[in-house]
């Protein structure tokens, strides 16, 4: 079992969630992603798991989003010997 609850309810400020919106908004138009469905969930949920662990500025959640997600038809080059 972890010690970290990804259900566990957080208190966040107007500010905060405003924060989080514009940087899902703005990942979601560069990359693409419908604001429903699977991807957009599980842009959601890394976007919160990065804010709950101290990444909470626009700029380095959009930094941390943006070297995580590839853009749409490009993939991510596998590492040698595997």
């Amino acid at each position: 079992m972890s010690a970290f609850s990804e259900n566990r309810p957080v208190a966040m400020s107007v500010a905060e969630i405003d924060m989080l919106r514009r940087v899902f908004e703005a990942i979601c138009a560069e990359y693409q992603v419908p604001r429903e469905g699977t991807r957009a969930e599980h842009l959601a949920r890394f976007l919160m798991c990065k804010f709950r662990v101290s990444v909470s500025t626009e700029r380095s959640l959009l930094a941390a989003a943006r070297k995580t997600y590839p853009k749409q038809g490009t993939r991510r080059p596998r590492a040698k010997g595997g």
